[in-house]
């Protein structure tokens, strides 16, 4: 009897054929359906997006309100690029109290780089009562900067002026015109 065990890995073999894909495919696992079988496919080659309306958000440094701002509507960038704004309304605030108004129809936030991008009819107004009007302005968090390379026009009560770049600093208030700089006072 035990010479004849040799002959059933030898009768297995020779029968796959017969019995080998009634076997496969009763051991195969269940197939998925197809709606589940897409959405797998476009998971990983698929960036996740998301659009919100009428948003806050602020920034607070060691529990100290840096600056807040408003959007009429934002939506996250492909590959995680940052945060794209429309209609945008951000307040600076020194010492607690706030410091520099600036509305513009667009922007983006870079996180990595935590710099606001202001763009299309950008008002600015500080606490002074200087205010400003470019097409474009960044305001670079780390510094404490503000800062526009496409031309500016700032007026206050007897004072106006035009220049090519600006800086603007929010810790002291101190501003930096450059570039064909035109300068009037009024009396």
């Amino acid at each position: 009897m035990r010479n004849l065990l040799w002959l059933l890995p030898l009768l297995l073999a020779l029968g796959w054929p017969l019995y080998g894909a009634r076997l496969s495919d009763f051991l195969a696992p269940p197939p998925v359906p197809v709606g589940d079988d897409e959405v797998r496919e476009r998971r990983p080659t698929e960036e996740q997006h998301f659009t919100m309306e009428q948003v806050r958000f602020a920034q607070e440094i060691d529990g100290t309100l840096e600056w807040r701002a408003n959007s009429r509507d934002l939506r996250s960038g492909a590959g995680g690029e940052g945060f794209f704004l429309t209609g945008v309304e951000a307040v600076f605030f020194r010492d607690e109290a706030e410091q520099v108004w600036i509305d513009a129809d667009h922007g983006r936030y870079d996180q990595a780089l935590a710099v606001l991008e202001l763009e299309d009819n950008v008002r600015l107004l500080d606490a002074d009562g200087f205010s400003l009007r470019t097409q474009a302005l960044n305001y670079y968090e780390r510094e404490g900067r503000v800062s526009s390379r496409v031309g500016v026009e700032i007026s206050g009560d007897e004072v106006s002026a035009r220049g090519q770049s600006l800086d603007y600093f929010l810790v002291d208030g101190r501003y930096e015109l450059s570039g064909e700089v035109e300068f009037l006072t009024v009396p």
